[in-house]
């Protein structure tokens, strides 16, 4: 019979070319439920398989993916994306830490446009974190080589996306804001570059390297908006 899909005639239960099935089930309120959460629930694939693998083998993980074993894996844009919505809908209803109201901050001329830069981009850049990605494959690329930039790229999101789950749990577990809370997401960024790109021949250089890529991506994630915002105000 010919595939509903690419018309291409075959026997058995799925079409050799494409995958689909011979049999189409019809769209049911229960197929839409289980085809939703079987993407996220499944230890063997999809969001949860990202979740056990990228904490317990993040270098295998994210290696197998660039070389090519991709069926279990939620790609690590769509894992960036989910992450990092959970953890900006997590924010929005959790409490912050008590911060001076602008209004009420005798400031003058320059100094009032640099505080209330400051704190436009200390608001608004949460929702700019998946860029830290692009900022991360560019350094990564340069320092590290072996693959291309959109390669580079999609290790960062991985990385990005699994430390957005620290981000989580810390957000969890203290319910504000906390000085220390960038400096604990950072450091496990360079903790899992430094497993994916770790040479047993120089493990220090790239403890190292790992720190300074971490440092200057962080640098043009808030220097690059805050020279955007600068320029238009």
């Amino acid at each position: 019979m010919p595939c509903i899909n690419c018309n291409i005639e075959f026997e058995g239960e799925f079409c050799p070319t494409c995958g689909e099935k011979k049999h189409i089930d019809r769209i049911t309120l229960q197929s839409i439920t289980t085809s939703v959460f079987s993407g996220f629930l499944d230890m063997d694939k999809g969001l949860l398989f990202n979740l056990k693998n990228l904490t317990l083998y993040p270098k295998k993980t994210i290696l197998d993916y660039i070389n090519g074993k991709r069926r279990q894996v939620l790609n690590p844009i769509s894992y960036a994306i989910i992450t990092i919505s959970v953890y900006l809908f997590m924010d929005s209803i959790l409490p912050r830490g008590e911060r001076a109201e602008l209004a009420k901050v005798d400031l003058y001329g320059a100094q009032e446009m640099g505080v209330k830069l400051g704190y436009f981009i200390r608001s608004k850049m949460k929702f700019l974190w998946l860029t830290y990605a692009i900022y991360a494959a560019f350094f990564t690329k340069l320092f590290f080589k072996k693959y291309n930039f959109f390669e580079h790229l999609a290790v960062n999101a991985f990385i990005l996306g699994h430390a957005t789950i620290l981000a989580i749990l810390v957000r969890l577990v203290y319910r504000k804001e906390l000085i220390i809370f960038n400096v604990l997401v950072f450091a496990y960024i360079s903790i899992l570059l430094y497993k994916v790109f770790k040479n047993p021949m120089d493990a220090f250089g790239t403890g190292v390297i790992s720190i300074l890529v971490v440092f200057l991506s962080y640098l043009f994630f808030l220097g690059v908006p805050f020279a955007i915002v600068n320029f238009f105000l």
